[in-house]
């Protein structure tokens, strides 16, 4: 949601930077105002976008558990045979277990940062429709600069509520068609993020369930 609320504000910069030229030209500036959290609220192709993200976010959320798992185990592993060892064992192996988890938090960084790159690709269409209809209704009603009043960090503290056209832009949004929204969320291969931790002579490790 975030994510689609920064590129919503971004596309009302956007629309508004282009017309500042006109603004320049003219003595009367007209201006309205949206709020960009009911867009995002009733912009055709939510429901679909937040499915889809939910499903690919699912996908992130196993591999991140089983990754949590296999640091578990062999930090269980570990303590269940470190009355065997030597010192000079317990160094090795607690070596590997601090390699393999700061393998475990790299992995889980690249994770988050591929799910919200799939958050933003799923919302680009919508967010490109968003712009459009901007556009339109910044031309059609002849205003020289859009604001947003529903961002997270918003200066306006006073305004007239007649300058309101959210309902204007929602009701041209609602007869577009649904864009084409993103395919299949990119396979997340589960790489190897360290050397596992063998257990002694005569000692198995925990087996999966």
């Amino acid at each position: 949601m975030s994510s689609f609320n920064r590129a919503l504000g971004a596309a009302i910069l956007f629309v508004t930077a282009a017309a500042a030229p006109a603004a320049a030209q003219s003595a009367t500036v007209k201006v309205a105002y949206v709020n960009s959290q009911t867009i995002l609220s009733q912009v055709p192709g939510r429901t679909r976008v937040d499915s889809m993200f939910e499903a690919d976010l699912a996908g992130y959320k196993a591999i991140a558990m089983k990754l949590q798992d296999s640091l578990q185990a062999m930090v269980a592993t570990y303590r269940k045979v470190e009355p065997t060892l030597t010192v000079a064992q317990k160094e090795a192996r607690t070596s590997k277990i601090s390699e393999f988890q700061n393998g475990v938090q790299q992995k889980m960084s690249e994770l988050e940062q591929q799910s919200q790159a799939r958050q933003m690709e799923l919302n680009r269409p919508l967010v490109d429709q968003v712009k459009l209809v901007l556009e339109d209704v910044r031309v059609e009603g002849g205003y020289t600069l859009i604001f947003d009043v529903g961002g997270q960090v918003n200066p306006i503290v006073a305004i007239d509520k007649n300058l309101d056209i959210t309902d204007r832009v929602t009701a041209k949004l609602r007869l577009m068609p649904i864009p084409a929204i993103g395919g299949k969320a990119p396979a997340v291969p589960v790489k190897p993020v360290g050397t596992p931790v063998g257990a002694p002579a005569g000692v198995k490790p925990p087996t999966k369930p």
